[in-house]
């Protein structure tokens, strides 16, 4: 099925906001015909600002995407296997700013995480007991090892960009 993609106009944007984010919008009679489900939830204004370390990292968060593994070590240097195969995995939270949410995905802490092919997923947080769309992936740490660094979605730049084509809470 064919859409149409928006790019934020004032990508890239200084390191407050740097407008990485994109929507792909699709003819709302065929995704209808052809899927039933619900949109995911979306924050509140500064939601994830509003919160301290502690509500942040009590959270359960998880990624999604259909990327590859974390890096293989072997002769030659480093493969990333996989891809191609939707997956979610468990994350912690690492660090916020204005702009970004880190999140560690350490396998040692019972952590998966995002890798090549991630990009642009979705970052769920369970907060006040509600699953919510949070971020989405933008990079990490080159073998796919430590930290997931995702877009919020609670910022204004965000919610400015979206608003044309979502209804916000």
């Amino acid at each position: 099925m064919a859409g149409t993609a928006h790019t934020h106009p004032d990508y890239p944007g200084p390191a407050s906001d740097p407008h990485d984010i994109a929507v792909i919008e699709l003819p709302a009679a065929k995704v209808a015909s052809r899927w039933s489900f619900a949109p995911a939830a979306l924050p509140t204004a500064n939601q994830l600002g509003a919160l301290d370390p502690q509500g942040l990292n009590s959270s359960d968060w998880f990624v999604a995407g259909c990327g590859t593994q974390e890096a293989v070590n072997g002769p030659g240097g480093q493969t990333h296997p996989g891809g191609g195969v939707r997956m979610k995995a468990p994350v912690t939270f690492d660090a916020l700013n204005n702009a970004w949410v880190r999140l560690g995905m350490t396998a040692p802490h019972g952590n998966g995480g995002a890798c090549y092919g991630d990009s642009g997923g979705p970052n769920f947080a369970v907060l006040g007991g509600r699953k919510i769309l949070a971020a989405t992936t933008i990079t990490g740490d080159t073998p796919c090892y430590a930290t997931n660094v995702a877009y919020r979605l609670d910022t204004p730049g965000a919610r400015a960009f979206l608003s044309p084509f979502v209804k916000l809470p």
